[in-house]
């Protein structure tokens, strides 16, 4: 039986409520990020701001060997790395959310060296993550608790598989597959994987019930040289975007439920007229919510790109370009506010670039808040 409140402890009780509401209060208003690294000790964190955008002091949040990406899990405390070594691996970390604190769950290998990418399925039932230097990728299946599953795995090797087709003509970045990203369409049917060694997209199907993928792919050509990087799909489902890191292009195509076909006249150059291209490479891309603006990249020049879409034919109108605020733009974000871009620059020493952003016109304040940090490559809200 149940014994009832006495007086005393309901009154004892109520004193510290205002206290824990206030607590609960602080709790939601507390935001922080997590910054993955190259030559850095591991993953850091720092307090973060969403009406200012100011980070706060980073400090390492734990030891980590090359943690570079992070993917958080759709539902779940957890965020996951790829280890961007030589024997490269994923790791998947359970967060407090409260201090940012991690407690690693386990770590289990990308089946390849370099790993550059991680996403996770909507549904929180699998991962995916691409190989760069060994041109392989590789899924698992993710347990309730959000751990990566070793008995469920599906590895792809473009190396020793003839669906990637054949090296590109730049010879010095295109000798072999090199794979960059692996990207969920909207539906969650499939997965879109870059090849830019074999001027390639990947489209793999998903298996309904456990979201790996199966084995066989649908190969895209891309034009020679170009070197696909990132795919970014548009929210409408219908458009998927593409750029393209060694011809510093971004194209457009119609999905078609899995078979991407390229739209005429959708091939845009990132590059202002007139610019010298050496040294220069493409890099992210990026669709807004509303789908109304894209962002784009470029390594070498440094600077951030915002196009209009218009919404009826898919093409891309350059509309801004700036600065982002130090050397070798890696990853560039939006906070869940979508008020702050954040570029993470990653040439040594390295810069972390906070842009106020009006998400109703897509334009971005090209003075930034500059933070110092050792190369950071990704940033990742909780």
């Amino acid at each position: 039986m149940r014994t009832p409140l006495s007086r005393r402890h309901f009154l004892a009780a109520s004193a510290t409520l205002p206290f824990a509401m206030r607590a609960l209060a602080i709790n939601r208003e507390t935001h922080w990020v997590l910054l993955g690294t190259d030559k850095g000790d591991g993953l850091y964190r720092a307090p973060w701001d969403a009406k200012t955008g100011k980070i706060g002091k980073l400090s390492l949040a734990i030891e980590g060997s090359r943690p570079t990406y992070i993917a958080r899990h759709p539902h779940l405390p957890v965020v996951y790395t790829a280890n961007e070594q030589d024997n490269g691996s994923l790791s998947a970390y359970l967060v407090d959310n409260t201090n940012a604190r991690l407690t690693q769950m386990n770590k289990l290998p990308s089946e390849g060296s370099s790993p550059c990418y991680v996403s996770v399925h909507p549904s929180g039932k699998a991962i995916y993550a691409a190989n760069y230097s060994s041109g392989s990728f590789v899924a698992y299946a993710l347990n309730a608790e959000g751990s990566l599953d070793a008995s469920g795995k599906v590895a792809f090797d473009c190396r020793t598989n003839g669906e990637c087709g054949v090296p590109g003509p730049q010879k010095d970045r295109q000798e072999a597959s090199h794979l960059h990203c692996a990207t969920l369409s909207p539906s969650g049917h499939h997965l879109v994987v870059c090849d830019l060694g074999t001027d390639s997209l990947l489209v793999f199907t998903l298996d309904a019930k456990t979201a790996l993928p199966h084995p066989k792919p649908h190969r895209v050509s891309n034009a020679p040289g170009s070197g696909p990087r990132h795919v970014a799909f548009h929210p409408n489902g219908r458009w998927l975007y593409v750029i393209h890191e060694l011809d510093l292009t971004i194209s457009c195509y119609d999905w078609n439920h899995g078979k991407p076909t390229m739209r005429e006249d959708s091939v845009i150059s990132t590059v202002a007229p007139g610019v010298d291209r050496k040294g220069m490479t493409a890099c992210e891309l990026w669709i807004s919510p509303d789908g109304k603006f894209a962002y784009a990249n470029n390594r070498g020049v440094d600077e951030i790109i915002v196009y209009a879409i218009d919404t009826t034919t898919a093409k891309l109108a350059e509309q801004q370009r700036f600065g982002s605020g130090g050397k070798i733009p890696r990853i560039f974000r939006f906070d869940p506010t979508h008020r702050w871009l954040v570029a993470c620059n990653q040439s040594a020493p390295g810069t972390i670039a906070v842009f106020a952003h009006d998400p109703a016109t897509g334009k971005v304040d090209p003075t930034p808040r500059i933070l110092a940090a050792n190369t950071p490559m990704d940033i990742c809200w909780i």
